[in-house]
C-alpha cells in the first residue's frame, strides 16, 4: 500500500477552499495567480460519482433511508473508495478535501492509516462559523448552533452528474466542532501535519504561506520554484475582496448558493450573536477554545 492521500480538513465554513486556493497557486501554476479552475486540482473525497460501487455491490442497502446504517455501510467501503486505483490519479500522492470528522464510526475507521501521506487542518472559531454556515445553509443562527453541538451532525456527499440516480440523504459524519477538530488533532499525531488557524490564514497569509513551504520542504523534500513571487501574486490574488469580485463576474462551480465567498472577517460573532448564544458556545467548546488562543467573552 502506497501514502498517497494527503488530507487537507476542515469542518464546514472554516476556511478548507482558502486552504486550497493557496496550495493550488503555490503547486499548480507556474507564477503563483490564483484562478478558480485551479481548484479542479484538489477535489473533495465526498463526491457521489465515488459511491457507484458502494451502491453496485449493495443496491438494497444503499437505498435504505436509515442514515445509520448507511454511514456504516459508507464506513465498510472507505477502504476501498480511498484505495488510489479508485480515485483517478497516476501522480505518486494527491491532495484531497474533506469535511469528514476522523473518528471511528461503528468501530470503522475514515483514515486508512497506511494511505495518508500528511494532513493539513484549518480550524476557525466556533462562534463565527455559526454565523457562516447559518448563510450558507440558509439556517437561523439558533439552528446552526444547534448544528455546531450536535455530535450526530452531517452533511451531504457533493453532487455531481449522475447524482440523482443516489439518496439526497448520503451522510458525511462532521459530527460538533469541537469533536471533529479533536479527532482530526489526535488523528495527526503521527504523522507529518500542520494545524492551521482560519484567522491567520486570512490576516496573516504570508507567514502561513512561509509555514506551508517549510512544511513541505522539510517533511518530503519538495522545493517550488519562484517562490517569492509566487507568494506575493498568491497574496494579491487570493484577497478576498478579489475573490468575491471573480465569484461575482464568473460564478463559483462548487457551490450552487447565491454567494459563497461572503465576509470572511474574524470576529463577526461580536456584533451578530446574542449574548446566550455566545454563552452556550463558550460554555459548549470553551476548554478547546482556550486551548486554540480563542479569547472567550464571557467567564466560565
Amino acid at each position: 500500500m502506497t501514502k498517497h492521500i494527503f488530507w487537507i480538513a476542515s469542518y464546514p465554513k472554516s476556511g478548507n477552499t482558502l486552504m486550497r486556493s493557496i496550495l493550488t497557486a503555490l503547486f499548480f501554476s507556474n507564477d503563483g495567480k490564483f484562478e478558480f479552475d485551479l481548484l479542479k486540482k484538489i477535489v473533495t473525497l465526498e463526491e457521489v460519482a465515488r459511491l457507484r460501487n458502494v451502491k453496485e455491490l449493495n443496491p438494497n442497502n444503499f437505498l435504505n433511508k436509515n442514515l445509520k446504517d448507511r454511514s456504516s455501510l459508507i464506513f465498510d467501503h472507505l477502504n476501498e473508495l480511498q484505495k488510489k486505483s479508485n480515485l483517478g490519479f497516476n501522480e505518486d500522492f494527491a491532495f484531497f478535501k474533506t469535511h469528514f470528522s476522523a473518528q471511528n464510526y461503528d468501530n470503522k475507521k475514515f483514515l486508512i492509516d497506511e494511505y495518508v501521506r500528511g494532513i493539513i487542518y484549518v480550524v476557525r472559531d466556533p462562534r463565527d462559523v455559526c454565523i457562516s454556515w447559518s448563510k450558507y445553509a440558509n439556517l437561523t443562527i439558533s439552528e446552526s448552533l444547534d448544528f455546531l453541538i450536535n455530535e450526530e451532525a452531517f452533511i451531504q456527499w457533493t453532487a455531481a452528474q449522475g447524482a440523482a440516480e443516489y439518496p439526497q440523504n448520503i451522510p458525511v459524519i462532521v459530527s460538533s466542532w469541537e469533536k471533529h477538530f479533536l479527532s482530526w488533532k489526535k488523528a495527526v499525531f503521527k504523522l507529518p501535519h500542520l494545524i492551521i488557524k482560519y484567522e491567520d490564514l486570512v490576516y496573516d497569509k504570508k507567514r502561513v504561506i512561509l509555514k506551508i513551504l517549510e512544511f513541505f520542504k522539510i517533511n518530503y523534500n519538495i522545493l517550488v520554484q519562484n517562490e517569492y513571487t509566487k507568494i506575493n501574486n498568491i497574496l494579491e490574488t487570493t484577497n478576498f475582496e478579489k475573490m468575491q469580485k471573480e465569484e461575482k463576474n464568473k460564478g463559483f462551480k462548487e457551490t450552487d448558493v447565491n454567494q459563497f465567498f461572503s465576509i470572511g472577517q474574524k470576529e463577526q460573532w461580536r456584533n451578530k450573536l446574542s449574548y446566550n448564544d455566545i454563552l452556550m458556545i463558550e460554555k459548549k467548546f470553551g476548554k478547546t477554545m482556550r486551548d486554540l488562543n480563542y479569547q472567550l467573552n464571557i467567564e466560565i
